[in-house]
């Protein structure tokens, strides 16, 4: 596994640079969210990630491969409901 190393200076207000390589390994642009988690298990590690700009497509063949078979689980679903 690559591993990409740079180093950031934290600013007065706990404000930092996202180094541009990294912003270009992650695909991240101006206004893009990212998610800063902690490691319990090493409270010095942080792995920071990119949140999605959209989420259409994201669940894409979840409920079938064709109209006809979404269209069949949702008449599923809504029989389901009951009365």
């Amino acid at each position: 596994m690559a591993v990409l190393e740079v180093e950031v200076a934290l600013r007065q207000k706990n404000q930092l640079t996202l180094p541009e390589a990294i912003a270009k390994r992650l695909g991240a642009q101006p206004g893009d969210r990212l998610i800063f988690e902690l490691d319990e298990a090493d409270p010095r590690r942080v792995h920071v990630r990119l949140l999605r700009r959209s989420y259409a497509g994201a669940l894409e063949g979840i409920y079938g491969e064709t109209p006809e078979e979404v269209a069949a689980y949702i008449q599923g679903e809504r029989e389901s409901w009951g009365p």
